[in-house]
């Protein structure tokens, strides 16, 4: 008697078909850890905004008055809690963008500045201490605030009001340079490409996982047209600022 012999295996088209579920599992294995890891870095760089924002309201409360810093409220003295002598920003000059190694050390810089102003609060303190150790590092001019992907924390200022800026004009006038985020307040580079203070508080920013800054023009062209130049929609805001609707 003959006995015929089976043998059991995948065939090629079989093993093709579990070699493509497997990737196509770890696939979505991947892309739901990285948005679980992205939806953490977003909450790390929320709360850090968030006890900043509380720090200085602690500092302002503990002093009665508003931080000030140059370009921002006239004082009598002429003395500031913060100068701004460490970056190049100016008033927009509605031809060419700032560029992300600019705005990046720009940044930094202020966030130094407002954190060593801070810390002469005990209150304002107790709040910094709260950042998570990872994104409250020093560097060799002083503490800062980072983000979790490595950047500084940004702070935009809110501008001056126009009418001590320019006392003499219409501020009804097409003003490139004006906010009209109904602040009446004159935008300085960093409002103008990253957005604009909402009621005179502090803007801080993240430039997020792409680690750029973006950069959209508020002011107009020269016919009322915002001009759009760069944009990072990924950058991550302390609260929703005033942003031309065209320059998004």
């Amino acid at each position: 008697m003959k006995h015929s012999k089976h043998t059991s295996g995948f065939t090629l088209i079989e093993m093709v078909v579990v070699i493509g579920i497997i990737a196509l599992l770890a696939a979505l294995t991947m892309g739901i850890s990285n948005s679980v890891i992205r939806n953490s870095q977003v909450r790390q760089a929320n709360d850090a905004m968030k006890l900043l924002t509380l720090a200085v309201e602690e500092w302002e409360l503990e002093r009665g008055r508003p931080i000030t810093f140059e370009g921002y409220i006239p004082v009598d003295n002429g003395n500031y809690d913060i100068y701004i002598v460490d970056e190049t920003l100016g008033a927009p000059s509605g031809t060419s963008s700032v560029g992300n190694d600019e705005m990046q050390e720009t940044m930094e810089a202020r966030i130094e500045h407002l954190i060593e102003v801070l810390l002469d609060s005990e209150s304002a303190k107790d709040m910094l201490s709260k950042i998570s150790p990872e994104l409250f590092v020093e560097d060799i001019h002083g503490k800062l605030c980072i983000d979790p992907w490595g950047n500084p924390i940004g702070v935009i200022f809110p501008g001056r009001k126009f009418a001590d800026a320019y006392p003499n004009l219409n501020p009804l006038g097409e003003y490139p340079y004006l906010d009209e985020s109904n602040d009446m307040t004159v935008r300085d580079e960093a409002e103008d490409g990253l957005g604009s203070c909402v009621n005179r508080r502090i803007l801080f920013v993240s430039a997020g996982p792409d680690l750029r800054w973006g950069y959209r023009y508020q002011s107009n062209d020269g016919v009322g047209n915002p001009t759009l130049i760069e944009s990072s929609k990924d950058n991550i805001y302390s609260y929703d600022p005033f942003i031309v609707e065209e320059a998004r």
